[in-house]
C-alpha cells in the first residue's frame, strides 16, 4: 500500500520481526542511510510524518508500529512486552531492511526503546536523538527519590490495571484524546484528521491493551523501590551510551519532568541537550521545525 507524501510515496509493509508481524511504513530511498523513528504510547508510526516529509530527501526514513500497536502483531502475553524483547525487535528490523546501522530517534517509549538499542548494539546506531524519553537508571532514580516525579508517573499504576483499556477507549477514546492535549485543551496539531487517524489506530482490536502492556512488562514504576535501588546500585557500565546522541526536551513535559535529565552526561560519553520551555511532551508535533532542525544539523556530522 502507498499514500502520497510531500517528497513521493509512503511505503507501507509488514515483516516477521522475533515471531511478530511488525507493521512499518517508509519513504526516501533505501539506498540512503537509515534513520528509523520509534514512537511512544499512545501513538503510532505516523506520529512522525512530519519528520518522514522532510527528511525523505536524503534519508531511508522507516518508523513503525511497535508490537502490540495499530497494525502490528499483538502478543498476548504480558512478558512479550519486556523491554530486551522491544529493543530486539528494532535491531532484527534494521537488519531486515538491509542496513547495518542507523540513525535512531525515539519519543517516550520509542524513547526508552532506543536507549535500550544504543546500549545493546552500539555499532547498529551511527547517532541517536531522544525526544522527551528517559534513561533507565535516571528514571528509577528520579522515581525513588523525586515526590514531584513520583506524583507525575501515578498515571503508570492505573495503567497496569486489568481492564484499563475498556476504560482508556470509552466515550469516544476521550482519556486517550486528553493525553494528546497536554491539559490544555485541543492543540492546534490535533485537527480533526488527525485525531480520525488517532482514534481508528486506538480502536484496532487489543491495540490499546498492547500498549499498556509496555507498563505491566516494565519494573520501573512508581513504588517499585527494590527494584529501582537494584538499578540505582547496578554496574553502570552496561547502561552507559557509546554513540553521538541528541536530547530534545519540552520542560512542558506532565508526565516526564526535567529531573529526568538531571546526571545524564555521566551515562552519555558524547552528549547535546536542547531543552524547550515552551514544549510539552509532544515536541515533535508542537515545534517539528525546531526539531527537524536540529537533526538535521545533527546528523550532519555524518559527512
Amino acid at each position: 500500500m502507498k499514500e502520497r507524501s510531500g517528497h513521493g510515496n509512503i511505503r507501507h509493509s509488514h515483516a516477521d520481526i522475533n515471531g511478530v508481524q511488525i507493521h512499518y511504513a517508509e519513504n526516501g530511498s533505501p539506498a540512503n542511510p537509515l534513520m528509523l523513528f520509534v514512537h511512544g504510547f499512545p501513538e503510532a508510526w505516523f506520529a512522525w510524518k512530519k519528520q518522514m516529509d522532510h527528511f525523505s530527501h536524503r534519508f531511508h526514513v522507516v518508523t513503525l508500529d511497535t508490537r502490540g500497536i495499530n497494525q502490528s502483531g499483538k502478543p498476548v502475553a504480558v512478558h512479550d512486552y519486556r523491554a530486551k524483547y522491544l529493543v530486539q525487535d528494532i535491531i532484527a528490523l534494521v537488519r531486515h531492511l538491509g542496513h547495518q546501522d542507523c540513525i535512531l530517534v525515539g519519543h517516550d517509549w520509542g524513547g526508552a526503546i532506543a536507549w535500550g538499542v544504543a546500549m545493546a548494539a552500539p555499532a547498529m546506531v551511527r547517532q541517536l536523538c531522544i525526544l522527551n524519553g528517559v534513561h533507565p537508571v535516571l528514571f528509577a532514580r528520579e522515581l525513588l527519590n523525586n515526590p514531584e516525579q513520583q506524583a507525575a508517573s501515578q498515571y503508570m499504576l492505573d495503567f497496569r490495571r486489568e481492564g484499563y483499556a475498556n476504560e482508556m477507549l470509552a466515550d469516544g477514546c476521550e482519556y486517550l484524546t486528553q493525553m494528546l492535549c497536554n491539559g490544555h485543551g485541543m492543540p492546534e496539531w490535533l485537527d480533526a484528521t488527525a485525531l480520525e487517524q488517532y482514534k481508528a489506530a486506538w480502536q484496532v482490536p487489543g491495540a490499546v491493551d498492547g500498549g499498556l502492556n509496555y507498563y505491566k512488562a516494565s519494573m520501573i514504576y512508581p513504588g517499585n523501590s527494590a527494584k529501582l535501588r537494584e538499578l540505582l546500585e547496578a554496574d553502570p557500565d552496561p547502561f552507559m551510551i557509546r554513540v553521538p546522541t541528541l536530547v530534545l526536551w519540552g520542560r512542558k513535559d506532565r508526565y516526564l519532568l526535567p529531573g529526568c535529565i538531571n546526571g545524564l552526561d555521566r551515562f552519555v560519553d558524547d552528549l547535546q541537550v536542547h531543552t524547550f520551555d515552551d514544549a510539552s511532551h509532544w515536541i515533535a508535533h508542537e515545534i517539528p521545525s525546531t526539531v527537524n532542525s536540529l537533526i538535521d544539523e545533527f546528523a550532519s556530522r555524518l559527512s
